[in-house]
């Protein structure tokens, strides 16, 4: 049904353009630490991989770390976060041992591993 005075906007469309300007605004300002880790630890954002300055992947964006919180990357370098993300599952996944405890969900930790002679 459309809203009283204007045949083009309905209130779910009215909704949708709020919902879309609140998320507008959430991407465009730094996050508390405090709420992101909240965020990790309900399952609502992502951790890339487990190892120092990881991004997240929360409402469709990759964040970073920053001096003021978390910050959204734009759309353009989340997507390609998405593709080198993609391709470091695909290396975790290659070089972890079937049923290694507590990766379930996530992509494993990588460890460096030297051979005799080398440093």
């Amino acid at each position: 049904m459309a809203e009283p005075g204007s045949a083009a906007v309905t209130w779910a469309g009215r909704m949708e353009l709020l919902k879309d300007s609140s998320q507008q605004r959430v991407l465009t300002a730094p996050m508390p630490t405090a709420a992101m880790e909240q965020l990790l630890a309900d399952g609502k954002a992502h951790l890339l991989g487990r190892f120092e300055d990881s991004p997240v992947h929360y409402m469709g964006r990759w964040w970073r770390a920053g001096e003021l919180g978390w910050v959204a990357l734009d759309e353009a370098s989340s997507a390609q976060l998405d593709l080198h993300a993609e391709r470091y599952r695909a290396a975790a996944t290659a070089t972890s041992a079937p049923g290694t405890p507590g990766t379930e969900g996530h992509a494993p930790l990588l460890t460096a591993r030297t051979e005799e002679g080398t440093a």
